[in-house]
């Protein structure tokens, strides 16, 4: 599948080759792509927007595992099935049976978050997936041992402390609008406009890497 769509003017902040930078492939990411799998998976869903390509890590794993995937992006060099915004997406309401977009929505003013989440619900059918960066810092330590899984149902043992840093480099580095923090751009707020048209069922970082905070949304009915 392959279509190109007429997109509004909007500047392509990243360039392909940054998705191949060895800063750029690093464990964290890639323990944050089981993150976005294992939570697709877990909706069981039948057709799946992404929004943002990246370096088609998960598209590509999705369909090999027989998903239907289509991707949509601003960056027609990164090859997206369909080249359009995420503010304005040419597709049907209630197209895809869940809507995903990691790492993108801090890419736009905060001031346009409730607008672009209203559109995610309308494209969506029932789920919506949503990770963005959350600046902290902190301690985490990781327990596994064997028969971890028999004695305790879960693969490992964690335990975190998290604080508040303050942090305004994303706002020179010509990428994040914004990040969620205790100081400009809130949790409390972030939740409370997703919940205006969605419930938060889970919320959660991955392991190791709690700089991205992962929102998993089911649709409100308006």
């Amino acid at each position: 599948m392959s279509s190109v769509k007429e997109v509004k003017k909007m500047d392509v902040q990243v360039p392909m080759s940054h998705y191949l930078d060895e800063k750029y492939i690093s464990l964290e990411r890639y323990i944050s792509y089981f993150y976005q799998i294992d939570s697709i998976r877990n909706c069981e869903p039948q057709s799946v927007l992404i929004i943002g390509v990246g370096d088609d890590v998960v598209p590509m794993f999705l369909r090999k595992a027989n998903y239907t995937v289509t991707t949509i992006d601003i960056d027609q060099e990164l090859h997206p099935d369909v080249v359009a915004d995420v503010r304005y997406m040419p597709f049907d309401n209630g197209s895809y049976d869940i809507v995903c977009a990691f790492q993108v929505l801090e890419h736009l003013p905060y001031k346009e978050f409730e607008g672009i989440i209203k559109e995610l619900h309308r494209v969506s059918k029932k789920n919506v997936i949503i990770s963005v960066p959350h600046r902290r810092t902190g301690f985490e330590i990781i327990i596994k041992f064997p028969f971890i899984r028999s004695l305790l149902h879960k693969d490992f043992i964690r335990f975190a402390l998290r604080f508040p840093v303050k942090f305004q480099g994303f706002e020179s580095s010509g990428q994040h609008y914004w990040e969620i923090d205790w100081f400009t751009t809130k949790l409390k707020k972030v939740r409370t406009d997703m919940g205006k048209y969605f419930t938060i069922t889970e919320e959660t970082t991955p392991v190791l890497d709690p700089y991205r905070r992962f929102f998993i949304l089911r649709k409100k009915t308006m």
